[in-house]
């Protein structure tokens, strides 16, 4: 059962040497970061904000899909997702000007037309794509099993 608003999350950043960084909230795994290589980042395994924003968006949606789904039930066997996105200069500076999200979803053969449309309706209610500047697009592709 989901608590009462306001939710507040904590998150440590530890500086570790030049531009690298682990980020930790509480029992959680530590996560290292640091920037990625069009920031001259030198070490490709760290998590930097670009990539650690795109997990976030790709994450939201599926757990809104699972979240929203508690009441339709529709069977999920399955759920692939890649995100993509760009950051460009504009005049108001380094901005994300495009997020991307597709996404296969398994179900049953019966409820792929109800399963697509409840991802349109997750898309909707994602509290990071509705945070961010730019809206994400989404493609979609609801399989049988």
């Amino acid at each position: 059962m989901p608590q009462p608003f306001p939710h507040h999350y904590e998150v440590a950043l530890t500086w570790k040497a030049g531009e690298t960084s682990e980020l930790s909230s509480g029992p959680r795994p530590v996560l290292p970061g640091g920037p990625p290589a069009q920031f001259d980042g030198t070490d490709e395994r760290r998590w930097s904000p670009e990539h650690l924003m795109l997990a976030a968006l790709t994450q939201c949606l599926m757990l809104t899909w699972i979240s929203l789904n508690k009441r339709s039930q529709i069977p999920l066997k399955g759920w692939e997702s890649k995100g993509e996105s760009v950051l460009e200069k504009t005049k108001e500076g380094l901005v994300f000007t495009s997020f991307k999200l597709s996404v296969t979803l398994t179900t049953d053969a019966d409820r792929i037309d109800e399963a697509r449309r409840l991802l349109d309706t997750a898309k909707k209610y994602c509290i990071i794509a509705n945070s961010l500047k730019t809206a994400p697009t989404l493609e979609a592709n609801v399989v049988p099993a």
